[in-house]
C-alpha cells in the first residue's frame, strides 16, 4: 500500500518504529568496516582499519610540532600531498603528525622521520599490488611466495601472479641480530609459540631459518631498534599469513633494514 494511503493516525504512531526498524536492517546489511581515508594526492586508498582506542581510555596528549625539516621531507610530503618543497611548514607538521598519531608512529611529533617514510610506504604498497607483482626481488613462482622488503620494512604474499595478502609493516632485526636475507621455505609452525630465550610470547610463529620465524606481537610495530633476528607483524597481520601460507611455502628476503 502507498505511503500516503496510511491513515494519519497510523502514520504519526508507527513511523518512528518503521523508522528505527529500517536504521537496523541498514546496520545490519552493512559491513563493519571503517577505512582510512586514502592519501591525499595519490590514488591509493588504504584498506586496513583505524584501530580503534578502547572505550574510557582518554586521548594522549599532542605532541608539540617539530618546526625541523625532517630526513625525508619531500617524500613524506609528496605522499601525503603536500606542496614538495623540502622544507617543514606547520601545515606540513599537522599533517604528518595526524598520520603518525592514526598509524602508531613514535614519536609522533610531526618530523619528517625514515620510520615515518616508512609506514607511509607500506601504505601506498597496499593500495598498488601492480607494482610489487613487478618487484624483481619477488618473482611470482608455484605456490604462495612470502616477500619481505628490509629496505622499505614491508611484506606482502603472492600466489602465482596475484598478490593475496596485502603489503603490511614489519619489525626485523636490530644491528647485531639482522634477519637473514635469501630464499628460504617455511620449515615448521607453531600457532602459540613462546621465546625461552628472550621471554616472548610468538603468536602464529612459522620458521624459515633456524630460529628465525615470521611472528606476531603486540609491540609497536615501529619501535626501534628491532627484533633479535625474527620477523615481527603486527598480531593481526600475523594470523592473516598464518591462515595462508604452509610448510614449504617459499620466503623471499632482501634489502637492508635502514636506521630509525
Amino acid at each position: 500500500m502507498p505511503a500516503n494511503t496510511f491513515p494519519r493516525s497510523v502514520r504519526r504512531t508507527h513511523t518512528p518504529a518503521l523508522a528505527l526498524l529500517l536504521l537496523l536492517g541498514l546496520a545490519e546489511a552493512a559491513p563493519a568496516q571503517a577505512l582510512v581515508p586514502p592519501l591525499s594526492g595519490t590514488a591509493a586508498a588504504n584498506p586496513r582499519s583505524v584501530t580503534a582506542r578502547p572505550a574510557g581510555q582518554e586521548p594522549e596528549p599532542q605532541r608539540e610540532c617539530t618546526t625541523g625539516t625532517g630526513p625525508r621531507q619531500r617524500d613524506v610530503e609528496g605522499y601525503l600531498g603536500l606542496p614538495v618543497d623540502g622544507t617543514q611548514s606547520p601545515q606540513d607538521c599537522a599533517a604528518i603528525r595526524d598520520f603518525q598519531e592514526r598509524e602508531g608512529v613514535l614519536p609522533a611529533d610531526g618530523l619528517a622521520s625514515p620510520t615515518t617514510y616508512r609506514a607511509l610506504y607500506a601504505r601506498w604498497a597496499a593500495g598498488h599490488p601492480e607494482q610489487l607483482l613487478a618487484d624483481a626481488h619477488c618473482p611470482p613462482e608455484r605456490g604462495r611466495v612470502a616477500c619481505l622488503d628490509l629496505t622499505h620494512q614491508v611484506m606482502w604474499l603472492l600466489k602465482g601472479r596475484k598478490v593475496v595478502v596485502q603489503a603490511v609493516p614489519l619489525r626485523s632485526g636490530a644491528p647485531g641480530y639482522e634477519t637473514r636475507t635469501g630464499r628460504f621455505s617455511i620449515q615448521r609452525r607453531v600457532r602459540d609459540d613462546y621465546s625461552s630465550l628472550y621471554h616472548q610470547p610468538m603468536p602464529f610463529s612459522q620458521y624459515f631459518s633456524g630460529g628465525q620465524a615470521l611472528h606476531g606481537t603486540r609491540k609497536n610495530i615501529y619501535s626501534p631498534p628491532g627484533s633479535h633476528g625474527c620477523v615481527n607483524l603486527r598480531h593481526d597481520d600475523a594470523e592473516r599469513l598464518w591462515n595462508w601460507m604452509r610448510v614449504g611455502d617459499t620466503v623471499r628476503i632482501w634489502g637492508r633494514k635502514p636506521p630509525a
